[in-house]
């Protein structure tokens, strides 16, 4: 599977506070640490919802003692409607209840003002961070997406096994009609049980060439699967490893060979 690699660009950040000094000294500061970072400022939080439903907001920035809204009460209204929007609580009226009610609202980082520029670089590192995080996560999850309508129109058998324990992960739909049971039957299995029962050291052993190889293997093999009713099925199998979020897996496509 090819690396996932996330949106690149400039980082569209959305800053409230009601200190308008403040403000304007964060937004120097950002622009000297970070300049692809896109900075808008409002001392109203009640109007910060509006703008993020616009839709080109990556990040909330807010302080937290304000006159309207708290950045607590902020980010409560803001999780509601986006709970995976990255939301830095930017705050200098900070205490352990403030943050632990931040955290249970579902902050996603917690900086406190103060310390010169180091302050501002560490705002701005963690905004980044956030976003970034957020951008890997969203292309993964559009990879996938792609990946299972790929997995579920193929013609053969797809099966995705965890390398490390030989356990079934995903199968698709001509898997369940291969071995004539259910993927919930099958998601779970050991990958020895697709095969006959006195076989399965031999089948370990060839599970076992195929997770340690970086490369696309075509078993030449004789290759037998099981199915439901305990019918012995040919197959062709070719099989490729591949590291998704630090774990390794194989991908084992079977093809039926009753009909050749």
């Amino acid at each position: 599977m090819k690396s996932v690699r996330p949106e690149e660009g400039p980082i569209s950040v959305l800053h409230v506070d009601d200190d308008e000094a403040f403000l304007r000294l964060t937004r120097t500061s950002l622009a000297e640490i970070d300049p692809d970072l896109r900075i808008e400022q409002t001392t109203d939080p009640t109007a910060v919802l509006d703008r993020v439903d616009e839709g080109t907001v990556d990040c909330v920035v807010s302080d937290h003692q304000m006159p309207a809204l708290t950045g607590v009460d902020l980010l409560r209204r803001i999780r509601t409607e986006y709970p995976d929007l990255p939301f830095v609580l930017f705050t200098g009226q900070g205490s352990e209840t403030v943050a632990s009610e931040a955290i249970t609202a579902g902050v996603t980082d917690y900086v406190s003002k103060g310390g010169g520029l180091e302050g501002f670089e560490l705002l701005a590192n963690r905004v980044r961070g956030a976003v970034e995080q957020r951008r890997v996560e969203e292309a993964l999850a559009a990879t996938r997406k792609g990946y299972e309508k790929l997995l579920e129109t193929a013609p053969d058998a797809i099966l995705v096994v965890d390398a490390e324990t030989g356990v079934l992960l995903e199968v698709n739909t001509a898997a369940e009609e291969l071995f004539g049971r259910p993927r919930e039957e099958l998601q779970g299995l050991h990958q020895t049980k697709l095969h006959p029962a006195d076989e399965r050291e031999y089948y370990e052993r060839i599970f076992a060439e195929h997770a340690d190889s970086r490369d696309i293997i075509h078993e030449k093999r004789k290759i037998v699967v099981v199915d439901a009713d305990g019918n012995e099925i040919p197959v062709e199998i070719s099989a490729a490893p591949f590291d998704l979020n630090d774990q390794r897996l194989v991908q084992a496509i079977f093809r039926d060979l009753r009909e050749r």
